[in-house]
């Protein structure tokens, strides 16, 4: 629940952004962006709907009128950062499914948009540099994990599901103030892992076509089918539309249906690059 409303807030920044680059008064101080926001019908529920802190501000303030307050501080981190770990563990799994990295990030971001939550209502049990180095081990593991699990796909419409999955994970915790441009370098990592497995795909595609092909000449008998194979492959021929029918177009069908799905490979091979933010 907490990577849905993590997820919403992110998106309503995106939103926020196209608003004021596309009224660049906004900018120019007439109106900020905060009264944009508030001017805005979506209310997204922060994380303290979600979940209960008053726990913690309790044994915060306990501690504090003890005069104990830094114990509780180390105690704090040190607990979290062992949750953090935790959380930080890939199931063994998590390469079969996309709902194996659906939780996984859901883990990631439920943690850190509880830390954010700490850093700014609590007055210093966390402090910006404690949640920096939290970001940066989680952001060395994550890495390394989606690395290593990624490298087991051979199923390139997954591996572009994963793509997807990855930049909204990006872009959520981007949202909270996180740098993420390491995860963006790696999804260029998995791109060349997702066109060896669109070669792989369209090799076996080729093949079959080939396989299956007559090698003799596309019979035609009335205008209607002539256009039907024209409509696939735009072939020109001058002296061949002159022709009455039944004629023969000088190619057999293995090359209308590569051509078909040489295009299919293009477009495939397009989609990886939709939303990386590529310059």
């Amino acid at each position: 629940m907490l990577y849905l409303v993590a997820r919403r807030k992110a998106q309503q920044q995106r939103n926020l952004d196209n608003i004021v680059s596309q009224h660049p008064r906004i900018s120019g101080g007439k109106k900020s962006k905060k009264e944009v926001f508030a001017s805005s019908d979506l209310e997204v529920p922060g994380a303290q709907d979600l979940v209960d802190f008053s726990p913690v501000y309790r044994c915060l303030h306990i501690y504090s009128v003890l005069g104990a307050r830094e114990t509780f501080e180390n105690y704090y981190r040190k607990q979290r950062r062992k949750q953090a770990r935790l959380v930080l563990q890939p199931p063994s799994n998590m390469h079969e499914t996309l709902d194996g990295y659906r939780k996984y990030f859901n883990q990631i971001v439920g943690f850190f948009v509880v830390e954010d939550h700490i850093l700014h209502t609590t007055q210093g049990l966390v402090n910006r540099a404690y949640i920096d180095e939290l970001w940066e081990m989680a952001l060395s593991k994550t890495i390394a994990a989606l690395r290593t699990h990624s490298s087991y796909c051979s199923d390139p419409s997954l591996v572009l599901d994963l793509k997807n999955l990855i930049v909204l994970f990006a872009d959520t915790l981007q949202g909270y103030g996180f740098p993420v441009n390491q995860l963006f370098d790696m999804l260029l990592e998995i791109q060349d892992q997702y066109s060896e497995t669109l070669l792989k795909k369209w090799s076996g595609v080729f093949r079959n076509i080939l396989d299956s092909d007559n090698y003799s000449p596309i019979p035609v008998t009335n205008e209607e089918v002539y256009k039907k194979i024209v409509g696939q492959f735009p072939f020109q021929d001058a002296e061949l539309e002159k022709q009455p029918f039944p004629k023969k177009f000088p190619f057999s069908e293995f090359v209308p249906k590569v051509y078909s799905q040489i295009k299919e490979f293009i477009y495939a091979c397009l989609k990886f690059s939709e939303d990386l933010h590529l310059r």
